[in-house]
């Protein structure tokens, strides 16, 4: 089969590998669309490393083209599915604690890690979702994001008719954003790029602030009563998102740092004022089966509007285009179209 594999940094390069044989409790995927996320555009720029060769690639959608004699969900050939691409062990301490997305074996060599960038794709029954007829494959794709946003919300508390800021309208800012709006929260959203103000007021912001050229803070209280927001997710690497970010934050307000940093920023918060105002911190690390599930049926409901963020697609012969063209501000989501030519 094809498959796009990167063998150091910025060089990836498609190349004929063996296709996966499956073992009794696993299911063959052809796989169709597989979203260039930022941990991939890591990976290619060398900030991430696990391990060379690797064929990147975790947001995927695919067909069934065969299924293990063991697996007893009712999964056949030609259903048509989306896939949760990080390999849990079920064995370890976090994966009993029912937090697998902690678990301490995901990101081992030889537990069939990623993947997606392959034509074929290998995965454990407990991995593959069955999609609506109404939802694309290209929407598919993008589950596993939108469940990283929902167990994102999860970790801060949402509760009906709570006030949210987001820092950052990229594409994971505005996934938050829609996840959010069907929880019934209100949402204000601080990007200092235009346009993706414009495309959050779009999906159903309530406020959209520019913090390079407005009071973020004092705008936030003037819509809460002096208040500030229930709570904030921080969506953006920039560092300056830290300090505005615990200072439109109500008391009992919580912060999650859905971010990763390709440093070691630290925290620009005083902590007895923490102590003062029981303000929470927290982060969040990839999603749970039950986040993936949820996404899912989000998605397949046609509660969100996913389209709007798949920008461009790319092919195998162009994936090194695709890379680039993934990293630029001017792009929401690239897709890798495994059929394309």
């Amino acid at each position: 089969m094809k498959a796009a594999v990167l063998t150091s940094p910025e060089n990836i390069a498609v190349k004929e590998v063996e296709t996966p044989s499956i073992r009794r409790n696993e299911i063959l995927v052809k796989v169709k669309y597989c979203g260039i996320c930022t941990l991939e555009q890591r990976l290619f720029i060398g900030a991430m490393k696990l391990y060379y060769p690797i064929i990147p690639g975790h947001e995927a959608s695919g067909e069934v083209v065969q299924v293990g004699e063991d697996v007893q969900y009712g999964i056949k050939p030609g259903t048509r599915v989306a896939l949760d691409l990080i390999t849990r062990c079920g064995e370890c301490y976090f994966c009993r604690k029912g937090q697998s997305n902690m678990c301490l074996n995901r990101f081992k060599k030889g537990r069939g890690v990623l993947g997606g960038f392959g034509e074929y794709l290998a995965a454990k029954s407990t991995q593959v979702f069955p999609i609506s007829d109404s939802l694309s494959y290209q929407e598919a794709a993008l589950a596993e994001p939108v469940a990283c946003c929902i167990h994102s919300l999860k970790k801060i508390k949402l509760s009906l008719a709570d006030d949210l800021l987001i820092m950052g309208a990229g594409p994971m800012g505005l996934i938050h954003l829609q996840t959010a709006l069907c929880m019934g929260v209100r949402v204000f959203v601080s990007d200092p790029d235009k346009n993706r103000l414009d495309k959050a007021m779009e999906l159903g912001a309530y406020i959209s602030i520019d913090p390079s050229n407005e009071d973020l803070t004092g705008i936030v209280k003037e819509h809460t009563e002096g208040r500030g927001v229930d709570a904030c997710v921080i969506t953006t690497p920039a560092h300056e998102a830290l300090k505005p970010a615990f200072e439109a934050i109500s008391h009992a307000g919580r912060v999650n740092i859905y971010t990763s940093y390709n440093n070691k920023p630290g925290l620009p918060v005083d902590a007895n004022n923490l102590h003062k105002t029981e303000k929470l911190v927290t982060g969040s690390e990839g999603r749970t089966e039950n986040d993936f599930l949820q996404a899912v049926r989000l998605l397949s409901f046609g509660k969100l509007n996913i389209k709007t963020l798949i920008s461009s697609t790319t092919s195998f012969d162009s994936i090194e285009e695709g890379m680039r063209a993934a990293m630029s501000r001017s792009t929401y989501r690239v897709l890798l179209d495994h059929e394309a030519g």
